[in-house]
């Protein structure tokens, strides 16, 4: 389940890297045509930090 270009991204950017919710929204939308909500990627990544 940690295997997603959601996670991977987001361990890569937000943790790693210190970016924003923001900058990782335009990231994702610009490389994988994703177009994600600011609180579920913060949802995601409080999951992300359980585990």
């Amino acid at each position: 389940m940690n295997h997603d270009i959601i996670a991977q991204t987001l361990r890569t950017y937000f943790v790693e890297k210190g970016k924003t919710i923001q900058v990782i929204q335009r990231y994702l939308r610009m490389k994988y045509r994703l177009v994600m909500d600011e609180k579920l990627l913060e949802k995601r990544l409080q999951n992300l930090s359980i585990n």
